[in-house]
């Protein structure tokens, strides 16, 4: 939309908006701007709990942690691989000592401990069961002179409780004889009385039962003339019941008779109706009769019209079928003509194309038997090649066999001559230490060593470890610097196979044998250590980037005129 304004005011426009005219108050005011910028972003740099400076701090104070951290789990990490080489080394050593004791003459040796063991237990055994006798003996001493002491006192005391039972038997004998005349006193009174009052039940009874046997006859007497009562009366029932019959049946024989008359009457009017409806239906079909010979010309002369009218269909029908059939055999004809005339119009292309590649192939033939030439040329250089390259690689399969055959024989017999009889030597050397060990612990303990040097000499006799006797003088020439060697002690070089010690088992060693002053260990105790490090842990998140207060780098404060705790 066009606006429309006079030179004067664009002028005016044009002034305000040009940027290289500004005002000198303005100018002024803004380097003052910018000089009171720069001095506060200058004090700023100095003060302690400025912006910038505690996001430095911060920042420093991050970085510190995650250094810490990091070292902490480098620290922890290196800790675990030691461990784990430790406990490799320790697992190794087990599963050698393992695979070592299980075998047969380790196994000797702890069957020969066990019954050391055994025959020290056995020994102590002895010794306790003297001691158990010595004490049984004692103790069957000490019973029986308290059996002889406790029968003494038990047949006086039988003696006593004898004459006590006797003279309370006599005094209860007394007390019986007494209470017995006493009872048989009562009982002669109580039969006394007892018999006097059945003589007075026994009379009152007799008048009692003669009661009841006037009783019974009367009884007896007023039955029988009721039961003759109920015999006239039942005599007169039945006379009665005879009369009723013979009436009921008087009028049953005349029901009967009515009931014979009236179904002969029903009889005859049903066959009289029958007559009736089957002459009125003669007379209907007679009706109709006469009806369907009226109407049978009328319908006679419909069928021929409709007949007539069918067959000129049929055989304009079939009029029109055979000029169909006569259309389709001269199309048809007309179609084999023209198959007829294309298939000639093929089969001379054909022959044109099969002679037209016959003078091809005739020509090709030519060219591909100096194709074939120089392919068989070519076929022949690649096999004398290949020929060439096979020799090279058998010669040079052939070299590294023998090569190979001779570093396996040479291993071989390594491995089952100087190597084999190394680790039997060894084997050796640890079982006879072993043993060694086992007599100076059955020594020590007080058992007895037999069984130990039994299986010893086992061992030496079966592997042959005792020195072989002198050859005779007559065959020493024949085998040179020969002379009996005796196996059955261990080499004096040799050392049983310690335990694996830790990586820093010397400052170990040097720190915690007990041998060292007691200003020499004097440090910080484990409360706190412990303390110290849950302390550590509290002191931020648990972000894995904790670490202790005295590791945190501190920042000066470079103000001098402030007083903050960054300056103490």
């Amino acid at each position: 939309m066009p606006i429309v304004m006079t030179k004067d005011e664009w002028s005016r426009i044009v002034r305000w908006t040009d940027s290289s005219r500004e005002d000198q108050e303005v100018l002024r005011r803004k380097e003052y701007v910018k000089y009171l910028d720069d001095s506060s972003r200058n004090m700023t740099k100095n003060w302690p709990n400025s912006l910038e400076n505690v996001n430095k701090r911060n920042e420093e104070l991050r970085r510190g942690r995650i250094e810490a951290a990091e070292q902490a789990n480098s620290r922890f990490y290196q800790q675990y691989l030691k461990r784990k080489r430790e406990e490799q080394r320790e697992l190794m050593y087990s599963a050698r000592e393992t695979v070592f004791k299980n075998k047969d003459a380790p196994k000797l040796l702890l069957s020969a401990v066990i019954e050391t063991v055994i025959q020290k237990e056995r020994q102590e055994q002895l010794k306790f069961n003297a001691k158990l006798k010595h004490l049984a003996a004692e103790q069957k001493r000490k019973d029986d002179n308290d059996i002889i002491k406790k029968a003494k006192e038990w047949n006086d005391l039988m003696a006593l409780r004898r004459k006590r039972r006797f003279d309370a038997n006599k005094q209860y004998q007394k007390e019986i004889s007494d209470q017995a005349h006493e009872i048989s006193e009562r009982n002669r009174i109580e039969y006394e009385t007892e018999l006097g009052m059945q003589k007075v039940d026994n009379m009152r009874a007799n008048e009692q039962m003669d009661e009841l046997k006037k009783f019974d006859d009367e009884f007896k007497a007023a039955e029988k003339a009721r039961i003759l009562s109920d015999m006239k009366r039942s005599r007169e029932e039945v006379e009665q019941r005879r009369r009723e019959t013979e009436a009921r049946d008087k009028m049953d024989d005349r029901l009967i008779d009515v009931l014979q008359r009236s179904r002969a009457r029903v009889e005859r009017r049903r066959k009289q109706t029958e007559i009736d409806v089957k002459a009125e239906k003669l007379r209907v079909l007679e009706k109709i009769s006469q009806k369907l010979e009226s109407g049978d010309a009328a319908r006679e002369a419909k069928d021929n019209a409709n007949l007539q009218k069918a067959i000129q269909e049929k055989e304009a029908a079939a009029e029109a079928r055979r000029q169909a059939d006569a259309r389709k055999r001269e199309q048809f004809k007309q179609e084999r003509i023209e198959v007829r005339q294309q298939y000639l119009r093929d089969e001379a292309q054909r022959l044109h194309e099969f002679n037209t590649m016959r003078q091809w192939e005739i020509m090709n033939r030519f060219k591909n038997a100096e194709l074939y030439e120089d392919f068989q040329e070519k076929l022949r250089l690649d096999k004398e090649k290949k020929i060439k390259q096979y020799r090279e690689d058998i010669l040079k399969l052939w070299k590294e066999r023998d090569d190979r055959d001779a570093k396996e024989r040479a291993d071989t017999r390594y491995f089952y001559g100087e190597l084999a009889e190394k680790k039997l030597r060894d084997a050796d050397n640890k079982l006879l230490t072993l043993g060694s060990r086992l007599l100076e612990e059955a020594r020590e303990n007080g058992r007895p060593e037999y069984a130990l040097h039994r299986a010893l000499e086992r061992y030496c006799k079966q592997y042959r470890l005792y020195p072989m006797p002198e050859l005779p003088r007559s065959m020493q020439e024949h085998y040179g610097p020969y002379a009996p060697v005796d196996l059955s002690r261990p080499d004096a070089e040799y050392k049983y196979p310690a335990p694996p010690l830790p990586e820093d088992h010397h400052e170990q060693a040097s720190k915690r044998d007990g041998l060292q002053s007691f200003e020499s260990i004097v440090g910080v105790s484990k409360s706190e250590k412990k303390q110290e490090q849950a302390d550590y842990k509290r002191a931020g998140p648990a972000n894995g980037l904790q670490r202790k207060r005295d590791s945190l780098p501190k920042i000066q404060c470079k103000n001098d005129t402030c007083g903050c705790e960054l300056k103490k």
